[in-house]
């Protein structure tokens, strides 16, 4: 179990109490990310493990956390938020999909619960709903998979999945990368509906909707260059090559009918676009060979 943490002392004693409820035999590992609070000492009071890392970034304790499981330690790696947000009800579900039906991630598909007591927030601010729409409009567009909650950080993944993800050089894009490497080794992914609560009063979140939406987006379409090139950098070069025959076109016509070509700028700018599309379309494929050896080494590293 990996809660990484980031000043969450109003909340990390009530997510440790629900780990052990529902999930009584986890060994639980606190990252403590850059904490200038009392999240590990409250941690540590209840006899859970803590580790350390400096660099602040949720995808930087997540890497952390993957880079000390040893080999066969763990059938399943669990990781959640130490906010108290998530419900862990439907944990037992989600280890049957991967121990007994061959699943290698299983993502919580968040269902709010609207606090009717008025002891917690609301569990989406408004910019929230909008912009998961917007992320799982871009998975599928880009990946052409689609994952009904793409930013839950409820994941419950196999050891071969830990093992093989090579990333996590990131803050909130983690749940980003996770989706790509996915897609990268063609796991088999899995969803279960969990329930999703607003944090407590005096709890407050570290995603800023705005700038770290827009880390999201270019994320993903980073990781869309790379797990996709071919088609990437053919998008990137077909304007040029539109352009290089809009200019070739309107010339190689006077030429028919003149024997001249009276615009030699337009003469050079259609090969030089044409040069250039097709640098970006040999890219492309480069890097879609550099590619195939890089899912070999994630794949040999998920079969040990």
């Amino acid at each position: 179990m990996i809660l990484p943490c980031h000043n969450e002392e109003a909340s990390i004693s009530a997510t440790i109490a629900q780990v052990r409820a529902n999930i009584p035999n986890a060994q639980i590992w606190v990252i403590d990310n850059d904490c200038s609070d009392n999240t590990a000492e409250i941690a540590l009071d209840l006899g859970v493990q803590v580790i350390k890392e400096p660099h602040r970034g949720k995808g930087f304790a997540i890497r952390k956390a993957f880079s000390l499981i040893s080999k066969n330690q763990f059938d399943v790696v669990f990781m959640t938020d130490g906010d108290d947000t998530y419900s862990l009800s439907k944990y037992l579900e989600a280890e049957e999909k991967i121990l007994c039906h061959g699943a290698d991630m299983v993502i919580g598909h968040r269902i709010p619960i609207y606090d009717v007591q008025g002891t917690r927030k609301t569990p989406f601010r408004y910019g929230h709903v909008y912009g998961n729409k917007i992320f799982l409009f871009t998975h599928l567009i880009l990946f052409g998979t689609r994952i009904e909650d793409p930013l839950s950080g409820w994941r419950l993944m196999s050891s071969g999945f830990v093992k093989s993800f090579l990333g996590g050089t990131s803050k909130f894009e983690i749940e980003a990368e996770l989706n790509a490497h996915a897609y990268s080794i063609s796991c088999n992914l899995e969803m279960v509906e969990v329930e999703y609560s607003g944090r407590a009063l005096d709890s407050y979140s570290k995603l800023n909707t705005y700038s770290d939406g827009i880390r999201i987006i270019r994320m993903q379409l980073r990781l869309f260059r790379s797990e996709r090139p071919a088609l990437a950098f053919s998008m990137l070069a077909l304007p040029w090559f539109t352009l290089s025959c809009l200019l070739m076109y309107k010339i190689l016509r006077i030429y028919s009918e003149t024997n001249l070509v009276p615009h030699f700028p337009s003469l050079i700018a259609a090969v030089g676009a044409f040069i250039v599309s097709g640098l970006l379309w040999t890219s492309g494929i480069i890097l879609r060979s550099l590619r195939l050896g890089r899912i070999q080494t994630m794949r040999s590293l998920y079969n040990r």
